[in-house]
């Protein structure tokens, strides 16, 4: 039970209940169509060109981000947010559902029209996807309380994570008969799972009731929103720093969607193994989630980014050190990824909600992610990199990266939640 002084939200139970079903089924959604596993081998059986992997992490990344200050002022305008997200959601329903149906119609007759429609509506729902997160950090910030917050993100994806290690289980089960399901059945079938999943997780979304959005505006018109952006990113000296250690973990993590290519090309793995990898993947997450959940709730979001900067060291590093003869070893890079991806949507996700009031939180949340945006095109760089440069040389300067995070994170980024003066508010 909470302490007697803790007030909670209206419809809290509800909302957090709500709020796990949307969450977990997302993350289950999300494993099905992973980014880093799932999605580049089913571009590498379209086409051999590693450039297009890095292009569909390029468009994530930039679609993530680059309609988020706009979006800020649209959401400032709104008293209610949810059908904006709701909308989102089922577009992205419908684009998995589209997807699967064309791998299974024009998988091997015409793939490069696959491969176009699926860089063409992974980059729209991104780009959407993109406008939600603003939605959705806005809504959940003003149904969770900052000291339940870090229990709520870690239950999503613990129970989450553990559904998507079940889909890894299913993806290695459906890519390891190809007799049974061939290509570009198996992908199909996959593809649909993801959409299937992505509708309960809609329903979970559709039950929550939006509490009431603050009355005071912080960008008066259009023209205003880059001035006020402007002003908030000059004044809060925490924001910038913030900002810098993020961008240096995206650049650690913009190496991910090649671990598998990696270990496919120089590790000689077998098709069904991306499975175990999805697998491995979602397991640490999920174990990971105990102690990041724990360090929100208790300590606070800085010390999860000290976590993360330092997971995502090991990761790279364990990456370059694995020779092709212990193989097997190779998949513990994909048990401290998910640890790092975990973490980083508890860390990052909250303490940018800790860090300004109310009426600025939705400028913040969208001025952080827009500022990450020459960030956003760093999977498409490693892309063109690898073509000339080894994976593990840019496993290497990827290991780097994160070391300067993690000292960054240690000696210049403040903790918001006892810290007054690192407030942001316009």
């Amino acid at each position: 039970m909470p302490p007697v002084s803790e007030q909670l939200p209206p419809h809290y139970r509800r909302n957090f209940t709500a709020g796990l079903v949307h969450g977990v089924f997302f993350q289950a959604s999300a494993a099905l169509s992973s980014i880093h596993t799932v999605l580049p081998s089913l571009v590498t059986a379209l086409t051999p060109a590693a450039s297009a992997v890095g292009m569909m992490a390029t468009l994530q990344s930039v679609g993530q981000v680059l309609p988020q200050l706009y979006t800020a002022y649209v959401v400032d305008r709104m008293a209610r947010r949810k059908p904006l997200l709701l909308f989102i959601i089922t577009f992205r329903f419908i684009s998995f559902l589209l997807l699967a149906w064309m791998v299974y119609q024009f998988g091997l007759t015409q793939p490069m029209l696959v491969l176009g429609a699926l860089l063409f509506l992974f980059g729209a729902f991104s780009l959407l996807g993109g406008m939600g997160s603003v939605v959705y950090a806005d809504i959940f910030s003003r149904a969770i309380p900052a000291r339940r917050r870090g229990r709520f993100a870690g239950m999503k994806q613990l129970f989450g994570y553990l559904l998507a290690i079940l889909a890894g289980y299913f993806v290695k089960w459906v890519l390891g008969q190809p007799d049974r399901f061939p290509f570009p059945n198996n992908y199909a079938i996959i593809l649909g799972a993801s959409g299937a999943t992505l509708a309960i997780a809609l329903t979970g979304f559709a039950l929550i009731k939006e509490p009431p959005a603050p009355d005071r505006r912080v960008i008066q018109h259009r023209n205003a929103i880059w001035s006020a952006a402007v002003q908030l990113f000059k004044s809060s000296r925490s924001l910038r720093i913030l900002v810098l250690v993020q961008a240096l973990i995206m650049l650690n993590l913009a190496i991910a969607p090649f671990f598998v290519i990696h270990a496919k090309k120089d590790l000689g793995i077998p098709p069904a193994t991306v499975g175990i990898y999805l697998s491995l993947q979602m397991t640490g997450a999920a174990l990971a989630n105990i102690p990041w959940a724990w360090l929100s709730d208790h300590r606070g979001n800085r010390a999860v980014i000290i976590g993360i900067a330092l997971t995502g060291l090991l990761t790279t590093l364990l990456a370059l050190l694995t020779p092709a003869s212990l193989s097997w070893l190779y998949g513990g890079v994909f048990i401290l990824l998910g640890a790092a991806i975990s973490g980083r949507s508890v860390g990052f996700a909250n303490i940018i909600l800790e860090m300004a009031d109310d009426a600025t939180r939705p400028v913040c949340v969208a001025l952080r992610n827009s500022a990450l945006l020459p960030i956003a095109i760093a999977p498409l760089l490693v892309g063109v990199l690898a073509q000339w440069v080894s994976y593990p040389a840019l496993f290497a300067a990827s290991a780097v990266i994160a070391f300067t995070a993690l000292l960054l994170a240690i000696f210049r980024l403040p903790e918001p939640r006892h810290n007054p003066d690192v407030i942001c508010s316009l």
